[in-house]
């Protein structure tokens, strides 16, 4: 696993394991996940190993909460002048 970090945390993104030239599929035929079949993961065919209790479809109890980022005061960054925001405007 730790040969697998390393390469994913590569600052130069050319470098980066996922951004060479065979893509993904250098992270996929990395050793270890030699024992998961990616076939199978992809076609939804090998079992969860934990099913989380859901409530209802707004169930977040399995989440972190972000409350102190939400309760955080506004940001004294410049805002987007009108000029910067129309550049963005079909963004």
């Amino acid at each position: 696993a730790e040969d697998l970090i390393q390469r994913l945390i590569v600052s130069l993104q050319s470098n980066r394991f996922g951004c060479l030239a065979r893509g993904d599929m250098d992270i996929r035929d990395h050793a270890w996940f030699g024992v998961i079949s990616t076939e199978k993961l992809l076609k939804k065919k090998i079992p969860a190993p934990w099913v989380p209790n859901i409530k209802d479809p707004l169930d977040a109890q399995y989440f972190d909460s972000y409350r102190h980022v939400e309760n955080e005061p506004p940001s004294n960054k410049p805002q987007l002048s009108a000029h910067q925001q129309d550049l963005f405007k079909d963004f």
